[in-house]
């Protein structure tokens, strides 16, 4: 019997039910025996008499501020107009509040069972990190979500006017509910992170409220005028374009890599690892924090690469194709900092859990281990980078063009290399997890910025081919190189030449790194066990 419903739980299906069958079980299951950390936060809120005072107050004063703004434009425009300012007032404001109240609500989560001296009791329960979290995660969303319902009744007023359809305005409530789920998650791996529910709260805010507003303005306002482009039912300049694109814009490859992929890729991907990076940080220091988070690499790379190729084959632009070089050499990036940070190897608790098991190597080798996290790095660089170009190679008729992308994407893929060794070898000779991401952030400003320093220090001010050749083992010159091998000019061989020497030596050290660190890390792991083996010794002696 379900503790918190009375009704039978329901038994998990078996492996052989699968597609449409098992998903009814498993919602079966959720109505009959729910998370009963969930459950507990709804009782929670329900308890509490300022939740409706909120929630009306909130209502009152969005519906105040849609009514001034649509009775001052009434005055001289026509009613399509006012409904179309009406929507992007409404639904902006809308964002606002969930992409700050949504990560402020969160954060009080785990840090406030911290705090109360309740997380041990928790714990003691037996759900488990993962079920914790989920419970967290649905009792934050379903207060969010509240606050849209409420909202509801005030976003049909755009309707009204006209100038928009019922079918955009649903839409952009189910666009709200992309950026609540994404906000909650965020706010919950921050929380994770600290005992305090003051800090987790304005860490949260100070992350959340300078991105958002960088989101609305670029993402909103600035990708208003490339949809516009791309489909001109879609009117430049407002910021709510992504649900008028969604009912307006033709369906193609367009449609589903743009529309679909790419929304899908900045949305699912982050709240999934955020969840997995607070699933991490609830679990015991000597248990397995890597494996989740290591699955989430394994689909979130492949699905980058998939996307980025996608958009850049449908469109069958350079652009499209330099951007997803950005894009692929971002993640990365981020998956470089968040490896540094792994163990040097799995703990006796891990270990002693796969012999119980009878864990096989695949499921060892995305377990814990520095050297194990950043060999599937190198093989995600390289088929990542592989493919992208691969695919350029074969959508691009314009020689320079194509000869300026593979440049572009073969500097970053070495230039990831050795990022890629340099975090294995100091997380090698390092004690702390910390440290190496320090190292790792001064390595990347040094390789980045340190040739420019080194040019303005000498005096070298001259925009010739030849004085840059000093800037080549910095990243950013592969920018410039495509750009020089793009327009054919006469120093393009030059340009190349210095930067594939560059990016050759970047391959050699990355690798050189790798091969030190793993020297290293086994004569620690060596040493670690030469202790271990005496003290057990002397302790079975005594």
């Amino acid at each position: 019997m379900s503790a918190q419903t009375g009704i039978a739980s329901i038994p998990p299906p078996p492996p052989s039910v699968r597609g449409f069958s098992r998903a009814k079980v498993g919602f079966a299951r959720l109505l009959a025996d729910p998370n009963p950390v969930w459950m507990r936060e709804l009782k929670a809120a329900a308890r509490l008499q300022r939740t409706p005072v909120v929630l009306a107050v909130t209502t009152g004063m969005m519906t105040l501020l849609v009514c001034s703004v649509g009775g001052i434009a009434a005055i001289d425009a026509e009613p399509a107009k006012v409904g179309v300012w009406l929507y992007h007032t409404f639904f902006s404001l809308a964002f606002a509040l969930v992409a700050w109240m949504g990560p402020a609500m969160a954060a009080t989560g785990i840090a406030a069972e911290r705090s109360g001296g309740t997380w041990e009791a928790l714990e003691l329960t037996g759900l488990g990190a993962p079920a914790i979290a989920r419970g967290k995660f649905l009792g934050a969303l379903t207060y969010v979500t509240l606050y849209l319902v409420m909202l509801a009744p005030v976003g049909a007023l755009p309707f009204l006017f006209g100038g928009v359809t019922a079918l955009e305005v649903v839409l952009a409530f189910v666009v709200l509910g992309g950026v609540a789920i994404l906000s909650v998650t965020f706010g919950l791996a921050v929380s994770s992170k600290f005992s305090s529910p003051a800090l987790a709260i304005l860490v949260t805010l100070l992350c959340s409220i300078p991105t958002s507003i960088a989101a609305y303005v670029g993402l909103g306002v600035g990708l208003s005028f490339v949809a516009n482009g791309l489909w001109h039912g879609v009117a430049a300049g407002p910021p709510v374009w992504l649900p008028t694109a969604y009912s307006r814009a033709e369906f193609g490859v367009e449609y589903l890599t743009l529309l679909v992929l790419v929304p899908l890729a900045l949305v699912a991907l982050p709240a999934w690892l955020f969840h997995e990076i607070t699933v991490a940080n609830m679990a015991a220091p000597s248990d397995d924090r890597s494996t989740r988070l290591r699955i989430w690499t394994l689909v979130a790379a492949p699905f980058m690469t998939a996307t980025c190729v996608t958009c850049g084959v449908a469109q069958k632009d350079a652009g499209w194709f330099i951007a997803g070089v950005v894009a692929l050499m971002a993640t990365y990036l981020f998956l470089g900092f968040l490896f540094a940070g792994e163990p040097l190897a799995p703990s006796r608790r891990v270990e002693a859990r796969w012999t119980r098991e009878r864990a096989g190597a695949g499921r060892r080798f995305l377990g814990p281990g520095v050297m194990r996290a950043c060999t599937l790095l190198l093989l995600l660089i390289v088929g990542s980078f592989a493919a992208l170009l691969g695919a350029a190679a074969l959508t691009l008729r314009v020689a320079s063009e194509r000869d300026g992308v593979l440049a572009l994407g073969g500097y970053a893929a070495a230039f990831l290399v050795f990022l890629a060794g340099f975090a294995a070898w100091t997380r090698a000779r390092s004690r702390s997890s910390g440290v190496p991401k320090v190292l790792l952030l001064g390595a990347l400003f040094l390789a980045v910025v340190g040739p420019w320093i080194a040019m303005a220090i000498a005096g070298i001010f001259e925009s010739t081919e030849r004085a840059l050749l000093i800037a080549a083992p910095s990243p950013l010159y592969a920018f410039h190189l495509r750009k020089v091998i793009a327009s054919g000019g006469p120093d393009a061989d030059v340009a190349a030449l210095a930067g594939s020497i560059a990016a050759a030596a970047w391959l050699v050290i990355g690798f050189g790194l790798f091969a030190l660190a793993s020297a290293r890390i086994e004569q620690r792991l060596a040493a670690e066990r030469a202790v271990r083996a005496n003290l057990e010794g002397s302790s079975g002696q005594g």
